[in-house]
This record gives C-alpha cells, structure tokens and sequence, in this order.
C-alpha cells in the first residue's frame, strides 16, 4: 500500500511522504505520551473505539482525494529506493532509540529509581522532532545535518553517559525526522510500474523484521541496531540529492507543536507518588511475575494488571518480567505505568538491555538499593538474570526491612544453574534480618535450589500462612513456581491471587516484622 502511495500519483505532484512520515512519528510519539503508553487496542473502548475510527476515516479520505485525477506511475531509480529501503531501519533505530522515551530516560541516568522518567524521555525526543521540523522548514542543509545528528545522537545515547546521552536523544530525534524527509525525496520520472518502490520498499521492511528479531532474540543486542542507523546514514548520503519540499512554516509549527505538548501534557498528567514515611510492623509483600504487561491468553492488558494488584492492596510489590519500551511489547512501560496508577514508588533492576527485568513497587521509602547480576550462562538458552535487594521503610526507623526480588533461569533441566543463582542472591544478603526473598522461581517445592534458601533459615511464608497453592498457568494452574520466603518474619493470611491479568498468578501475604 506504501509502495503504491509513493510510486502512483498524479504527474508532476510530489510524494506526500516527505511530509506525512515525519508528521507520523510527531503522533505516534504524541499518542504515547497521552495515552500513558497504552496501546490503542487495550484502551478504555470509549477512547479506542474513536480513535480507530478517525485512523480509518483519514485512510478512506487519503484514498478520495486521488481518485478525481489519472494517476501515473512513477520512480526515482535504484539510487532513489535505496531512500525507500531505509525507511525500515529508520523506524527500527526511531522505535528502540530516537523516540523510545523509556530508552532515552535510561540511557541518560533516570528511570531506575522511581519517577515519570518515560514521560521525560519522550518529551526529550518531542523536543527533537520540532528541531528537525525547524530545519526541514527553514530550508537549512538538511543532508548534513541528519548524517550529523543520527551519528551523534547514536553514539552518545548508547555510551549511557548521565544527562548527556538523555540530551543526545534529541539530537537523535531530530536527525532521524530530517532523514524521513530526504529518503523519499529523491528526483522522480514517469515510469511503467512502480518495480522500485515495491522492491525498496520491501527490502527495507524484512531489514526491519531481521533487525528487530537479532536485537531481542540476542539479549538486546545493540550491534543490530548499530547497522540499521548506519544503513539509515549512509542512504542519506547516497541518494540522488534534489530539493527538499520546503515545510510551510504553520505545518512545522504544528508538528512541532504537537510533539512538545503531547509528551509535556503526559508528564504533567502523571502523579510522582509520596511514600508513607512511617512503616509499620505489619505490611501486606505480594511478588507476581507480569508477563511483560500480557495477560494469560497474551492479550496487552496493562489496566488488568494494575487491577489486580490493587484488588489485592499490597504494600510492596516484587516484579517479574518488567518491560519498559520493548518495540516487541508494544514499547509500553509496565512499571511507569503500575507505579502511576497505584501510587507507588518504585526501583527498577535491569537484566536483559536496558528495559527488562525486576523491579519493587512500595508504599514506604526504598533505600539501600543494589543491583544483582548473575553470571550469565553460555549459549541463548540462558537469559541474563538477577537480583534487586533493598531496604524498605523509614531511614531513620527501627522496622526497616531488607527485601529481594528476582526470576531464576526458566529451562527445565538448569536446576544446577538455579542453585548458583540462589548462592550469589543468598551471598549478597548475608545474615540480614529481617529478609524477604520474592521469586518467580521455576522450580517445585522440593528442588534442590529452594532446599538452599530454606536451609539458609528462610520460611516459606505462603505455605506456613495457608497459601501455599500453584500458581502458573494462571488459566489454569498445575505448578507451583512463585514464592516468598522469609526471615526474623511471621506470616499470615498467604493466598494466590485469582486473576489471568498474567500467565502467573501473584502470591500474597501479610508479613509481621519480629521485634528487634
């Protein structure tokens, strides 16, 4: 449909892409900064619903406008669909870099310890898109300063220098707007079919697929994205050079209005939460694996989730399978989004990249926060995991517990390699008390890993209090995989939580702090 749009037209008027793809990434980073990052298809129906039906409107009203003229086709050669074919790897190195506002936020020192660092991302990138809107309006070396910009951008955002690569991230922005512009802006002639756009076109989308697949099939890998942006500045370069459309300045104005106020009214829409500074003896820990914001039948449901947390009135949370900005999961951030809507602080511990891992949400003050990664086994089947350990509650208070979180290698046959992932978590606890350890652990009761954690003298709190039942599938569940152990604690009212919000199901308990 692309491939047509941009190759059959009426003679002499130009693409509309030079200016519809540039506005398009404006809404899409709009649209998430309103939209708390919620997908379109998992919104409320009385915001979905409409804007589905505009989105269709404005396709059937794209379609009208042409059809009262004859159409021509035609080309801008091998060199122009080098343009066509970059267009892929631009959205690959836009949706996991230039407009990820998670990844901007991370990259430049925010984000792992509470905060609306998403939204600040995203209005990091906004002020990107206007700039590049600015040069493409202002007729200034657009060539130039796109290769200039990307390259910088790039390279500072992924050095995750504190600041610098969040401020790099406009930088980025702007360079991959001005480059949207120029890679289908190549001179076009009549032509007999429209062969060279399909096929740039087509290139540049499978690159789009393979990229993607080796950055999340490899852990994050970042030299796939290296190649996309590099792909992306070498066809700014290359292609036959030819005025750009020069932007009317009132529509650079709106884009770059739109881009701006979307991401600052999300950021001032988003409630930074308060902790209760006084922690009580007993407080309600539930640990619940996520499933990267997908429900049991996989189905994004970040407003199920969130539900069923707050069904359930924790005071501490303990997370699995936490995405923030995954191009694969809707690029939603999970923790943000729980952390707004249930008023909660949170940490964030990443394992895989910068936006996968654990993460706590808390009512009372986190401190003494630290970063566990285990020892990564060779070959793909094994992730990268580990561990967050914190304190939780008043500094200056005498109920201040240590808490862990983490998710423990998943293949059937790695109890060996859980076993040495409960040693390096259980080494860096020590002999601190009181302590929780919170675990997707994928491992049954009696295996050898948890023998580890029991012989170290924690309880498991669940089975002492009555709720020691299976918690995964959580459709239908057979297993049990999910715990909370305990130390210098005592535990009552243990339960799994009735819910499919994910594939697990959580697990709940009132803990009491034993005095000291």
């Amino acid at each position: 449909w692309l491939a047509l749009l941009h190759a059959g037209r009426p003679a002499g008027r130009p693409s509309p892409f030079a200016i519809a793809l540039p506005a398009a990434l404006a809404i899409d980073l709009a649209l998430r900064a309103v939209a708390a990052t919620v997908p379109v298809v998992a919104a409320p129906a009385p915001l979905a619903v409409p804007l589905v039906i505009v989105a269709a409107l404005l396709f059937l009203a794209g379609g009208i406008a042409v059809l009262g003229e004859p159409l021509a086709w035609s080309t801008s050669g091998p060199r122009g669909a080098l343009g066509l074919l970059a267009i892929g790897p631009l959205l690959l190195s836009a949706e996991t870099g230039a407009t990820n506002g998670a990844q901007l936020a991370i990259a430049g020192g925010i984000g792992l310890d509470g905060g609306p660092s998403t939204q600040i991302g995203l209005l990091v990138a906004g002020i990107g898109i206007a700039a590049g809107a600015f040069v493409l309006a202002r007729g200034l070396p657009a060539r130039p300063a796109a290769a200039a910009a990307i390259t910088a951008g790039a390279a500072l955002l992924w050095l995750h220098v504190p600041i610098l690569s969040l401020a790099a991230g406009a930088a980025f922005a702007a360079g991959i707007v001005i480059a949207a512009a120029i890679l289908v802006s190549a001179p076009q002639k009549e032509a007999a079919s429209p062969r060279f756009a399909v096929l740039g076109l087509g290139v540049g989308w499978v690159l789009f697929v393979a990229g993607t697949f080796i950055h999340y099939a490899y852990f994050a890998n970042l030299e796939a994205l290296w190649v996309m942006t590099a792909v992306v500045v070498v066809a700014v370069l290359l292609i036959p050079p030819s005025p750009l459309p020069r932007w009317r300045p009132l529509v650079a104005g709106l884009i770059g209005a739109l881009a701006i106020v979307g991401p600052a009214a999300g950021l001032l829409l988003t409630p930074v939460p308060t902790p209760i500074s006084t922690t009580p003896l007993t407080f309600r820990v539930m640990t619940y694996n996520v499933h990267q914001g997908f429900d049991a039948f996989d189905i994004a449901g970040l407003e199920k989730t969130a539900d069923a947390i707050a069904h359930e009135g924790p005071d501490v949370v303990l997370l699995q399978e936490v995405v923030r900005g995954w191009l694969i999961d809707e690029q939603h951030d999970v923790l943000g989004y729980l952390s707004a809507r249930l008023g909660m602080s949170y940490v964030f511990g990443p394992n895989i990249g910068d936006l996968y891992g654990n993460a706590i949400l808390s009512r009372y003050p986190i401190t003494d926060v630290r970063r566990v990664h285990y020892a990564k086994e060779p070959g793909l089947r094994y992730q990268p995991r580990g561990a967050i350990i914190v304190r939780i509650g008043d500094p200056g208070g005498a109920t201040r517990a240590l808490i862990a979180v983490t998710h423990l290698d998943e293949n059937a046959d790695a109890s060996a390699v859980r076993m040495e992932q409960v040693r390096a978590l259980l080494g860096e606890i020590g002999t601190a008390t009181p302590a929780i350890i919170a675990c997707d652990c994928n491992a049954k009761p009696d295996a050898p890993e948890l023998k580890l954690i029991t012989d170290s003298g924690f309880g498991d709190l669940a089975l002492q209090s009555g709720g020691g039942g299976s918690t995964f599938p959580a459709d239908q569940p057979v297993e049990r995989i999910d715990y909370i152990f305990g130390v210098g604690v005592t535990a009552a009212q243990g339960h799994v939580a009735n819910s499919t919000a994910s594939d697990h199901r959580g697990v709940v308990v009132n803990v009491t702090l034993s005095a000291r």
